[in-house]
């Protein structure tokens, strides 16, 4: 998970140098900038930024959870409701406006 740091009021937030590699169903693996790790709804949710892509205005969001079988590795879930996918999103831009320029 990354690290966290503290803002000014003391609220804890997690840093944002991590990079994290996901692995796709062929074998393929893809670099990601973990933005953040939000709590929405009940569940935590990653707002990754492809590094390959540093033109990109576009963002993956995957559940985040921890992997029962292995406490040291992390899940990266796909979230396939689109209209979940948005209010995720929506709910980062509101969170973390302050940290990144959103257009």
């Amino acid at each position: 998970m990354a690290s966290k740091k503290k803002k000014n009021d003391g609220e804890e937030i997690r840093d944002v140098d991590e990079i994290v590699e996901l692995t796709d169903e062929d074998g393929n693996v893809f670099a990601f900038e973990l933005l953040d790790i939000v709590d929405f709804e009940g569940k935590e949710y990653a707002i990754l930024f492809p590094c390959d892509e540093p033109d990109s205005d576009e963002v993956l969001i995957t559940e985040f959870a921890d992997d029962p079988d292995d406490p040291e590795n992390e899940l990266y879930l796909p979230v396939e409701d689109e209209a979940l996918m948005n209010r995720v999103f929506e709910f980062f831009r509101q969170i973390d406006a302050e940290y990144y320029d959103f257009k």
